[in-house]
């Protein structure tokens, strides 16, 4: 090959590389602030108040913040959110990235006007992450809880996102609140979170998250809110609940009981006859019996009978009273039975769609509830027994 022929093959050969850009668009980790969570609220003249939660770098072992705080809370106000952020953005001397965001917090008086502007939002903006949780804020504003400091984490919103994670209570994400919005027959749910004061002896007092009750959102608006009773009776009968601790009293039992559900099902049925509804629901599951203040012998097979018979009955009842509840106060279907109607008949759905709303509110509710107690721990009686 001659020397000519080598130049030109080198020459080709490079001719490529001014297009090889490498990363251009690339943003260095100093210069970008991460959204750990963000609040909706109205200000006092009625505009969007939008409050960001970003944590705060760490150099040489101590916090880059003032007052030692581990995490900045920002806020400013706006016609919408893209104009808020906006906004926010101009206070920053970082770019911010909202792809680790972990909860967005919705101010209860926010909530109850309607949240659908900025479902419509977040479901087209790029940077928003479907899997980020949707909260509200039970009898508060939603940026109190971004400022409330908590006692295990560092930045407190990562405290909700842990109890979603443990579904203590409702876990929905963006998508699963979208999804169950564009269902029919079903009236979609989110968590609420509330912040309760604990005592760590005499004088010092610590805020803390409960995740335990639900907020109802029929079109898009608050309507209500279930307790944690009301809430699990809620998930057992969306076969949500995997593991479940119930602890209450047993009259039939002559005390009270502690069980841990580690298997649940249910099976719902909904009968249309003569313009009527009749809700039927079915739930059952097996236990753990961790613990009895009963005063029966659990070594006998009879005795456990009896305490899973009370068990069923007060399942029961407490379910009976959730759907009561959800038809009466807040004629809201958050259990799906539309949707097991549209689903499986769908034919009887078409003629009753447009007037399921009031036929929950009055259709008739039959619970059964079969429980089994497949232990009762070490020993072969209560130390109550008589």
């Amino acid at each position: 090959m001659s020397n000519t022929t080598r130049r030109l093959l080198l020459l080709l050969a490079l001719l490529p590389l001014p297009l090889v850009s490498g990363c251009w668009d690339r943003i260095e980790m100093n210069d970008v602030a991460f959204f750990m969570a963000s609040s909706l609220d109205r200000s006092d003249d009625g505009r969007m108040l939008i409050s960001i939660q970003i944590p705060l770098p760490v150099t040489g072992g101590a916090t880059a913040g003032m007052l030692g705080k581990t995490y900045y809370v920002m806020s400013a106000t706006g016609t919408n959110i893209y104009d808020v952020e906006r906004k926010c953005q101009q206070q920053l001397s970082r770019k911010f990235f909202k792809g680790q965001r972990r909860v967005v917090f919705i101010g209860e008086e926010f909530a109850r006007k309607g949240i659908k502007d900025i479902m419509d939002y977040y479901s087209r903006d790029p940077g928003t992450r479907l899997r980020t949780y949707l909260v509200v804020a039970k009898g508060k504003k939603a940026d109190e809880l971004l400022r409330t400091d908590h006692p295990f984490e560092r930045i407190p919103s990562e405290e909700v996102r842990e109890l979603e994670r443990t579904q203590v209570g409702t876990a929905v994400t963006f998508r699963d609140f979208l999804i169950n919005q564009s269902r029919e027959g079903i009236v979609p749910v989110v968590g609420a979170v509330e912040v309760v004061e604990q005592k760590d002896g005499e004088k010092r007092k610590q805020n803390v998250f409960r995740l335990s009750s639900t907020a109802v959102m029929k079109d898009y608006k608050l309507v209500g809110y279930l307790d944690d009773i009301e809430t699990r009776s809620l998930r057992w009968i969306k076969g949500e609940l995997k593991h479940e601790y119930v602890a209450d009293t047993i009259p039939e039992a002559g005390g009270s009981v502690g069980v841990v559900l580690i298997h649940t099902r249910k099976k719902i049925n909904t009968v249309i006859k003569d313009g009527k509804a009749t809700l039927h629901v079915e739930l059952s599951g097996e236990g753990l019996l961790h613990e009895t203040n009963v005063k029966l012998d659990i070594s006998r097979r009879e005795n456990v009978d009896v305490i899973e018979k009370g068990l069923e009955k007060l399942i029961s009842e407490q379910t009976v009273r959730t759907v009561k509840k959800a038809q009466k106060e807040m004629n809201s279907d958050i259990f799906g039975f539309g949707m097991e109607l549209h689903q499986y008949h769908y034919g009887t759905w078409k003629k009753v769609r447009k007037e399921w709303d009031l036929m929950f509110a009055n259709a008739e509710v039959d619970v059964k509830t079969d429980i089994h107690l497949r232990r009762a721990g070490m020993t072969s009686s209560t130390f109550n027994e008589s």
